[in-house]
């Protein structure tokens, strides 16, 4: 007995011993923004469908996500790859093929695709993956996934002309495939190919979104990225949100830079009447992958915490990093969006 109490206390000094001081300093900032006006994109690692063990699981979790990022009217979604940031590689799952970067991708993108242009939007062999997706409800706040609502405003996919009926810019079309084999020509618009586009089929011209719909949410584009360098091009401020992480203690020495060092934020504070928008994105996930990440990017940043402009800190009733990152989606956009109002 004395042998065996010998050895949990030596176990609890080694657990003490990897503790940081306590009394942590951490710093906290009010973030400037200079606009009027506050976009929102998310960026979700692809270890939010690591605890999936099958395709209606996957399909539900990004239901999840699409569902939260319509609510918020979020601008972007991307995809980050962390298959190469995990120290052990999980199981792939039955029956699946491809990717989970470019699954998860896939469903977000097929939750705010309009029902008549499902058919151009995903090839033959996608359709597998979307067979639980087409049972989930249709995100109504979506005005194009509304079949009664302006029935004169169509979602379309420009289409190239037939070269061979004379010469023109192969780069331009006036035909526009709105589904179900319609295609409406434009009365005096020539636009690129293969672009999504609002149609008035009345006046067979193409219309802005944003006035036909009259603000309603569009949804939102997704996009994937293997490294943060290609995460963080064109935003003008980048947080991160601690989560997905149930393992996380801000105590341990290997969290303290992150603690000392990574601002809270504690509100936001605009200083500009610009109606230039201030996009902000929001990476959610584990400091620990996303090292490994910033040690695969070329990034001109000497160190993680120096990329990011702040990190959030959810009510004290929830510890931090001990959420999964789909529930923790709707808290950190309305905590934005309150400060931001």
């Amino acid at each position: 007995m004395a042998v065996k109490h010998k050895s949990e206390s030596l176990k609890h000094e080694e657990g003490a011993a990897k503790k940081a001081k306590p009394g942590l300093l951490k710093l906290k900032k009010i973030m400037d923004i200079e606009s009027n006006v506050v976009k929102y994109s998310i960026c979700i690692p692809t270890t939010v469908i690591d605890n999936c063990n099958n395709l209606e699981q996957v399909t539900f979790t990004a239901y999840q996500i699409a569902r939260t990022a319509v609510l918020f009217n979020v601008q972007e979604i991307i995809v980050l790859d962390q298959s190469k940031d995990k120290k052990h590689e999980k199981k792939s799952r039955s029956k699946e093929t491809i990717s989970d970067c470019l699954l998860l991708a896939t469903l977000l993108q097929y939750f705010v695709t309009p029902p008549n242009l499902l058919d151009t939007t995903f090839k033959k062999k996608t359709k597998l993956y979307l067979k639980c997706a087409s049972t989930f409800p249709s995100l109504k706040q979506l005005p194009f996934m509304n079949a009664s609502a302006e029935q004169h405003y169509k979602e379309g996919l420009s289409i190239a002309r037939d070269s061979s009926k004379g010469k023109s810019d192969d780069a331009l079309t006036n035909l526009v495939y709105i589904g179900k084999n319609q295609i409406i020509t434009l009365s005096n618009q020539n636009i690129p190919n293969t672009a999504r586009v609002t149609v008035d089929t009345e006046r067979k011209e193409v219309v802005s979104p944003i006035d036909s719909y009259k603000g309603k949410p569009l949804g939102y584009h997704v996009r994937m990225a293997s490294t943060l360098n290609e995460v963080s091009e064109g935003y003008t401020k980048i947080v991160w949100v601690n989560s997905g992480d149930f393992h996380y203690d801000e105590e341990l020495s290997k969290y303290h830079k992150v603690e000392t060092k990574l601002p809270y934020i504690a509100k936001l504070k605009k200083s500009s009447t610009s109606e230039k928008p201030c996009n902000i994105l929001l990476i959610f996930g584990k400091w620990g992958h996303l090292k490994r990440c910033f040690r695969r990017s070329d990034l001109e940043s000497s160190s993680l915490h120096h990329y990011f402009s702040g990190q959030l800190q959810f009510p004290a009733s929830i510890p931090q990093g001990n959420i999964p990152i789909q529930d923790s989606l709707p808290i950190a956009l309305t905590m934005f969006q309150r400060w931001a109002s």
